[in-house]
């Protein structure tokens, strides 16, 4: 028998063992077929779409790669290799890839739909909607383009229009995996939880051991506050798949939310052993440490936070206060002014931008910046009762008369206010009191005439 003949037989080999799902012999057979024959450029694809099948992506991707290189005229190669590169979240190498597929095939509406996922990935929704219509030139409907195109609209938070595309998607493909999920993420950004929890249990009941939809469904029960249904969930993930990282940490901060703040600290613990670069975990970890009274690590995660900080961290507020109670006041300004970089209209963060001036004793930054709170918000709250203090505590007692009239007014009963009152009647009186006693004084010394 011929080495070609060997080899042919361990490619049929493996392609049976393909159709039964065992990725790992069918592996090993087209590894042997190309011993024999590495220059097979069939072979190295059905090598790539089978690393694929297993989920070992990175390896599927050099196989694909290997087979493009073998035959630069396989456009086929060209797109696997950028659905994976984009699977992978390389979205910019997956285009380049792509647009080398289109090159060779400008009718191959395959090498479009994965475009769309990419260029969403990048931001570049505008163009993302431009593959769409272009793939839509060469073929009527394509399940894979409205999810792709679905995607792109939920992040512009289109979600009408999302909702839309991925029920188009479900309609030309009822078995597409995780189409009934997308649509949940859609009505449940649209304010319709219960909604988007009957389609996840749906995406469920049609592949239970799905991660990504366990995932999503314990985050929206999350969001529902349905904690112990949402930690069965992660828990259903770690048996599945024990480092998932993602299932650690959300279990971490359902224990937060419990406050069982030495179980969080033993999940946040795994993650970071796991991927210390995990997002959000320095912050996690800096919370857990600050309510278990370690500030002084509260304080170094806190610092390792600050060297990447961005404005679209999502809870800059929380960042704030937790940065003021372990005493990093310099830190929790330049989170402040950050957050107001990104939304100047947010009164209550001007009103804590004025807390921690009013702390520091500039009373004249502290007080603007509480006036400016209350400019976008009259109603509020703790910043009229911070002005009004701010006012008595800097001698500015005029101020400080009119606006307690006005608050006295508004809320009889505010104990608050009351004690406020208490405080200025006291403090008025001793003003009161130490100017008579001064001008007594200048009068008995001849000073009168200077101060008239």
């Amino acid at each position: 028998m011929s080495d070609w003949q060997n080899g042919e037989e361990h490619v049929e080999r493996a392609h049976e063992l393909f159709e039964l799902g065992r990725w790992e012999e069918a592996e090993a057979e087209l590894r042997k077929a190309l011993s024999i024959n590495p220059d097979q450029p069939d072979w190295t694809y059905n090598l790539g779409l089978t690393l694929e099948a297993a989920g070992r992506l990175d390896e599927a991707i050099e196989a694909f790669r290997g087979a493009h290189k073998l035959d630069p005229e396989n456009h086929q190669a060209l797109v696997s290799l950028g659905v994976n590169l984009g699977r992978v979240n390389r979205p910019a190498e997956s285009l380049e890839a792509l647009a080398k597929a289109v090159a060779l095939d400008p009718a191959n509406e395959s090498a479009y739909c994965p475009q769309v996922a990419a260029l969403t990935m990048l931001g570049r929704h505008d163009e993302a909607e431009q593959v769409y219509y272009l793939a839509r030139q060469i073929r009527d409907e394509c399940p894979v383009c409205c999810a792709n195109l679905g995607e792109s609209l939920l992040q512009r938070q289109s979600f009408e229009k999302a909702i839309w595309c991925f029920k188009e998607a479900a309609r030309l493909d009822p078995r597409m995996p995780r189409v009934h999920a997308r649509l949940a993420a859609a009505y449940a950004a649209l304010g319709q939880p219960e909604q988007a929890l009957r389609l996840y249990l749906r995406d469920l009941r049609e592949d239970p051991g799905n991660i990504g939809t366990l995932l999503d469904l314990g985050q929206h029960l999350v969001t529902m506050d349905r904690l112990a249904e949402a930690a069965e969930k992660f828990r259903r993930i770690l048996e599945l798949e024990p480092a998932n990282t993602d299932a650690h940490y959300q279990l971490g901060q359902i224990a937060v939310k419990a406050r069982h703040y030495q179980a969080a600290a033993l999940e946040f613990e795994l993650v970071s052993k796991l991927n210390s670069e995990y997002p959000g975990i320095a912050l996690s970890t800096a919370i857990v440490a600050y309510h278990t009274g370690r500030h002084d690590l509260a304080r170094r995660h806190l610092a390792s936070v600050m060297e990447t900080l961005t404005a679209q961290e999502p809870d800059l507020l929380g960042l704030v206060d937790l940065l003021h109670q372990v005493g990093m006041r310099q830190e929790a300004l330049r989170a402040l002014r950050l957050l107001l970089e990104r939304d100047p209209k947010l009164a209550e963060a001007w009103h804590r931008l004025g807390v921690i001036h009013l702390r520091k004793g500039d009373f004249a930054s502290g007080i603007e910046c509480t006036r400016q709170a209350l400019r976008l918000e009259p109603k509020h709250e703790r910043a009229n009762h911070n002005l009004l203090l701010a006012y008595i505590r800097s001698g500015r007692y005029r101020r400080a008369r009119v606006m307690l009239r006005r608050a006295q007014k508004a809320a009889p009963h505010d104990p608050t206010i009351r004690r406020l009152a208490v405080r200025f009647q006291t403090l008025s009186l001793v003003h009161r009191i130490g100017r008579a006693l001064r001008l007594v004084i200048e009068k008995r010394l001849g000073l009168g005439s200077n101060h008239s």
